[in-house]
């Protein structure tokens, strides 16, 4: 009797294997269909980046480890590893209740962590007040993230919740589980600066910060989210401050950035000019244009810089690029995000095969941008993140 219920769980084992291979088999088919449509995979993979990819897509088909949902989600990530698109989404839809964990000594972890140097990607993170990441290095380009502390009932010591695989210079393609609802969630480039997780940043998450090493420090990168999107102000005799966080054409953000052109447009120049596109989130070219010919009127009566950083996205960056190319211009702060190659006009959110996931393709292309896709805007005159940057920007111009 022991014997044949051994052979009976052997078998319910073997189904089940088979199962979970028949599903990935789909789910696999399915995404490389939807890809393959992307005006990014037209571009990008073609000739020799072509047969890596099918070389790819034929040895995911044969993987067996793909019983669990969390497994299988990150295989298929490796087939939109092979297109720079940083405007493409893939997520796992509803809440997952599959938790891998490990089993190492997290004791021993910590102190191994601890001893990292603060400009590692290694390290010790904190998640706001919620939990503690230990980030660690599991293979040449391969880096996990696991719980270490945490106070709050979703989060257990020892899961796993990132996945991080080296894709250039501090930059990486990153699986993460979200910090509240569990689902798994691809981002297609992740960058490692100032001690934080740069994109880590989690819609509908009780916190609304990053993966950072130091999360008591002053923050002089980013515009707090309670600053008002479009402003004109004079912070320093002699000097005119613009912000403009985006050239959105919907609604009120527009009908604030068409105030603020106005208002610009009729405001006498002023020797320096600072045109602030911190956090700016894109938006549409025609949105973009007036802000570009008022620059390009000022400069020459201006000293004119424009401010960047890693969250200047889109049209964004899109516009620095364009600004930084003109006489006596000068782009400061930190390289934009890198997402601007390509975007998303309808915006369609497509289930694959088994309806768990969900595949968000773009759909447009920016002819000339694929240099900077990943790699974002570099500035001419970069700024640290240990001092304000206005202050930076007036020694800069010797201003006392």
């Amino acid at each position: 009797m022991r014997i044949r219920t051994v052979g009976f769980l052997l078998l319910i084992q073997q189904l089940a294997i088979g199962q979970g291979f028949s599903r990935f088999q789909q789910e696999l088919n399915s995404i490389d269909s939807l890809l393959q449509k992307t005006k990014s995979y037209k571009e990008q993979v073609k000739g020799e980046q072509l047969q890596k990819y099918q070389q790819k897509k034929q040895e995911l088909s044969v993987r067996t480890d793909t019983l669990h949902s969390w497994q299988r989600f990150i295989l298929l990530t490796k087939l939109l590893e092979f297109v720079r698109d940083n405007h493409l989404g893939f997520y796992q839809r509803g809440n997952n209740s599959e938790w891998p964990v490990v089993n190492w000594n997290l004791d021993s972890l910590k102190v191994v962590l601890s001893e990292k140097s603060a400009d590692e990607i290694e390290g010790i993170y904190q998640y706001g007040e919620d939990y503690q990441m230990g980030l660690v290095k599991t293979g040449e380009r391969d880096y996990q993230g696991i719980v270490l502390d945490s106070k709050v009932p979703g989060k257990k010591p020892g899961q796993q919740i990132a996945w991080l695989k080296e894709k250039g210079r501090n930059r990486f393609a990153a699986v993460y589980l979200h910090p509240l609802t569990n689902n798994l969630l691809y981002y297609p480039i992740e960058r490692s600066a100032d001690q934080q997780l740069l994109f880590s940043k989690f819609y509908q998450s009780n916190y609304n910060g990053v993966y950072n090493k130091n999360p008591d420090g002053v923050d002089f990168v980013n515009l707090p989210d309670t600053s008002r999107p479009f402003l004109l102000t004079e912070p320093y005799p002699s000097v005119q401050y613009v912000r403009v966080s985006s050239f959105s054409n919907n609604g009120n953000l527009r009908k604030q950035s068409d105030s603020l052109i106005q208002l610009v447009n009729n405001t006498a120049v002023q020797p320096y000019t600072i045109l602030d596109l911190r956090n700016n989130t894109g938006g549409s070219a025609g949105m973009s244009k007036p802000y570009i010919k008022w620059v390009n009127r000022v400069r020459k009566k201006s000293n004119v810089v424009i401010l960047t950083n890693a969250n200047t996205i889109s049209q964004g960056e899109i516009t620095a690029n364009r600004l930084s190319k003109l006489k006596g211009v000068v782009l400061a702060g930190q390289q934009t995000k890198g997402m601007l190659a390509y975007g998303s006009n309808y915006g369609k959110h497509i289930a694959i095969a088994g309806g768990e996931f969900v595949f968000y393709p773009t759909d447009m292309r920016t002819p000339g941008l694929l240099q900077f896709e990943d790699v974002g805007i570099l500035p001419n005159l970069p700024l640290s993140n240990k001092e304000d940057w206005l202050e930076q920007i007036y020694n800069y111009w010797k201003l006392k």
